[in-house]
């Protein structure tokens, strides 16, 4: 994952296109859960690669919060 910042002086479009690029190194979080087997690309790939009971889910999702919380 990249480590991103927009400074105070930057554009609106700046400030788009870094978010939308933090999403995208994110992922989609709808599949968290899914089986997943290949080389991951974002982070919940990688959780989901990790992941092999839905017990272990609720850490999971707390784990891609924290991730996405400290940068």
């Amino acid at each position: 994952m990249a480590d991103r910042s927009v400074a105070t002086t930057d554009t609106f479009e700046v400030f788009r296109t870094t978010y939308n690029s933090t999403g995208t190194d994110v992922g989609d979080i709808s599949t968290l859960g899914n089986s997943f087997s290949g080389t991951a690309t974002d982070l919940v790939e990688g959780v989901n690669k990790n992941t092999t009971t839905i017990a272990t889910l609720p850490s999971a999702g707390f784990s891609i919060a924290m991730a996405v919380a400290l940068g």
